[in-house]
């Protein structure tokens, strides 16, 4: 016999008192007469004389479970709901999500939110069935269900029909002309549906599923809705409800991170809410579930507390109900070293879309794209939870699982070298990868690396966890694009630590002092340039023992550069003059040595000597190494050195000259689609336009710097609007 736990209560029909019964009969079955009701009369079959005895009145059960603590409306959910029964008589809708999402609580709430605005609405009354889906012996049969409802309504036990076809007239006959409304939670077929739905005009159909459950669609037309995660602000909502708004003050943003972790499962949320209890500080949980390197064990441990009803154990239900090619691609892309990714991963690891389709109605991956967006811009996300769940069931396989991650590994390093290669064409330490297809441009490239910032910053961690130490380095020497940039400091300096380490345990010295280098820039281009100045100096020696003349010259001119920004003109001159002993027969080398000696010339007041330098040493070198390369590299050189040429033009009082060399960088750096140089170009050339007092043109080139930063996400945008706000103001520039 199925337990109604939750039985609210039956209340009587009024309209089934009232009602006169006739007296047709048809032929008994089970101890019922089929007809209507007899009230005090004397039924003559054959020769057989017997008084039915009084029936109690039908009544209009409600038979909704409980639904234990604090709920967060889900705003969207409900107007969907009401939008949907608005336009169906009998209606079915099946509520679609990864189990513990609160799919069965938000239909309860919607239910009784129906009940509170019209309580006449479902006169034919509100019945519950827990099937149980997958999860084994537990959930009632369709036949206990139908039977349970019976009586609900009033109908003795000992007359409820024996078949389920039986049971399931009777209840249509029972209900026939009174709406009602049905919640069915997980079941695992149509045909389980199919009896328990009633017919009644104005009826509603509530089904949960962990999946899209396409037969229940099909056979009844239902409509079908995703209870999706909470959203941040729901999420911190309800974990404010379950620690109490005083704990949470006390330490709200260790609280926020730990809504984000919960990736706004509300059943991970009461775990968490059970779990901070034990913790003095919640800043102290939230820093190992937000660290990916501590964030697994931790989790582990979390995901079990519960048992039966713990998250693994809701995460398994919806994992078991895939079909096998979702299955597969869920595990692969478990092993994604971020929550994260796009189209060109899911190729990668063999997926299809309609895997993946599967995998986001059941509500393991979201969609974060808008509809009708271009392939490269589509990205989703795995939850943390669901990618943690994988990870612990793995360790049964973990060879398998590691090798997957190695793959994914490096297909991040080719990807990223490719995309490195297209924002500069500076040479790499690790390999080039020729057999990659290339970024169509440079803007594209920084787009992917943008996309997939976080993915890589974990690659770095997770390939040092792996002992992939070439991995290691060979990312971290080409995030020099993405990092450079966009300036990511944090991601910049700790990335680089571990490279640098995994270049010492390989003994490659030349890696070595290239990421010392690396991570030197992320202080420079902080301004902290002690600090850079410092960094720069551990790597001359680390260089040196490489031998390799290019990273010597590179460690020395980067000297130079910091000995430039402190003021130091003559010791940036006299490492400018070594690095051009150090890269003879290097025409785009000694090119950017020419350059750096310009700009340094310019400082010290030569600013004739430093212009003739450009002109006749510089820009000839760059010419010449384009003739050598026909990569197009040094149409990019050129148009650098040309933006120091206006820049010393404007300082020698000469801004009307500098227009020229200017326009023609600005276009350069247009057709090579280099926006951050061409920004650069553009704000020097707002300082002749200043110093020519036109200010609208002035203005004009910085507003469209200020867009090509802002089109990189660049923190130099802001720099150039207050700048361009200044020159409106009618502040003018020195």
């Amino acid at each position: 016999m199925w337990v109604l736990s939750s039985y609210a209560g039956t209340v009587a029909d009024p309209e089934d008192q009232r009602r006169t019964w006739n007296t047709d009969v048809s032929a008994p079955v089970h101890n019922l007469v089929q007809g209507e009701r007899f009230d005090n009369a004397t039924i003559n079959i054959t020769t057989v004389h017997e008084a039915a005895p009084a029936r109690p009145a039908l009544g209009v059960p409600v038979m909704l479970p409980a639904a234990y603590g604090p709920y967060t409306d889900r705003f969207a959910v409900h107007e969907r709901l009401d939008r949907m029964v608005a336009e169906n008589d009998v209606g079915m809708v099946l509520l679609g999500g990864v189990a513990g999402v609160g799919k069965s609580t938000t239909a309860v709430h919607y239910l009784k939110h129906c009940l509170e605005d019209d309580a006449e609405r479902f006169r034919g009354g509100v019945y519950y069935a827990d099937l149980g889906g997958r999860k084994a012996g537990l959930g009632a049969s369709v036949a206990d269900a139908l039977e349970s409802w019976l009586i609900a309504k009033g109908m003795p036990a000992s007359e409820v029909p024996a078949s389920l076809t039986a049971r399931s007239d009777l209840f249509r006959q029972l209900t026939a002309g009174k709406p009602v409304a049905v919640l069915i939670d997980d079941p695992v077929s149509a045909a389980q549906v199919k009896s328990l739905r009633p017919t009644s005009p104005g009826s509603l159909v509530l089904v949960t599923s962990h999946r899209e459950s396409e037969d229940i669609q099909i056979e009844h037309a239902a409509q079908f809705v995703p209870v999706p995660m909470l959203d941040p602000g729901f999420a911190l909502e309800l974990l404010t409800k379950l620690v109490g708004a005083d704990r949470l003050s006390a330490e709200p943003e260790a609280f926020g991170l730990l809504a984000a972790f919960s990736g706004g499962l509300p059943l991970m949320l009461h775990v968490i809410a059970a779990e901070v209890k034990r913790w003095d500080s919640a800043g102290e949980l939230a820093a190992r579930l937000v660290d990916i390197r501590t964030r697994r064990q931790t989790s582990s441990r979390l995901m079990n507390m519960g048992g039966d009803h713990s998250v693994n154990a809701a995460l398994e239900l919806s994992v078991s109900g895939l079909p096998e090619p979702a299955r597969v691609l869920l595990w692969s892309l478990a092993a994604n070293p971020g929550g994260e990714f796009g189209p060109d991963l899911v190729t990668f690891l063999d997926g299809d879309s309609g895997a993946l389709a599967d995998l986001v109605a059941a509500g393991l991956v979201s969609v974060l794209h808008e509809p009708g967006v271009p392939r490269p811009r589509r990205r989703w996300r795995m939850h943390a939870l669901v990618q943690d769940f994988v990870w612990s069931t793995a360790q049964d396989d973990l060879g398998t699982f590691t090798a997957l991650q190695q793959r994914i590994l490096g297909f991040y390093l080719r990807r990223t070298a490719m995309a490195d290669r297209a924002l500069s064409k500076r040479w790499h330490s690790s390999p080039d990868f020729p057999d990659q297809p290339p970024f169509t441009d440079p803007v594209a490239a920084l787009a992917w690396l943008g996309a997939e910032q976080v993915n890589l910053r974990n690659a770095v961690f997770t390939a040092y966890d792996l002992d992939e130490h070439d991995v290691v380095w060979q990312l971290c020497e080409v995030l020099w694009g993405l990092y450079f940039a966009t300036n990511p400091f944090g991601d910049w300096i700790d990335t680089h630590e571990k490279g640098i380490d995994s270049a010492q345990r390989m003994g490659n010295k030349e890696a070595e002092a290239r990421l010392r280098l690396q991570r030197a820039f992320a202080y420079y281009n902080q301004e902290d340039i002690e600090q850079a100045l410092e960094e720069f100096q551990q790597a001359l020696p680390v260089a040196e023992d490489s031998g390799s003349a290019r990273v010597i010259a590179a460690t020395v001119e980067s000297i130079g550069l910091a000995d430039l920004k402190l003021g130091r003109p003559q010791d940036a001159l006299e490492k400018f003059d070594r690095v051009l002993t150090l890269v003879a027969g290097d025409s785009e080398a000694i090119g950017n040595a020419e350059r750096h000696r310009a700009r340094t010339l310019g400082a010290l007041g030569r600013r004739g000597e430093a212009i003739d330098v450009l002109t006749s040493r510089a820009i000839p070198a760059y010419e010449r190494a384009a003739e050598e390369k026909a990569d197009g590299s040094n149409a990019h050189n050129v148009a650098r050195a040309l933006v120091a040429l206006g820049e010393l033009l404007v300082a020698d009082g000469r801004a009307g000259q500098a227009l020229v060399p200017l326009d023609r960088a600005v276009a350069e750096f247009d057709r090579l689609g280099k926006p951050l140089h061409g920004a650069e170009a553009l704000v020097t050339s707002a300082s002749a336009h200043a110093a020519l007092g036109d200010v609208d043109q002035a203005s004009a080139a910085l507003d469209r710097a200020a867009e090509d930063y802002e089109a990189v996400g660049s923190r130099k945008a802001a720099e150039i609007r207050a700048r361009r706000a200044e020159l409106g103001s009618g502040v003018t520039e020195s």
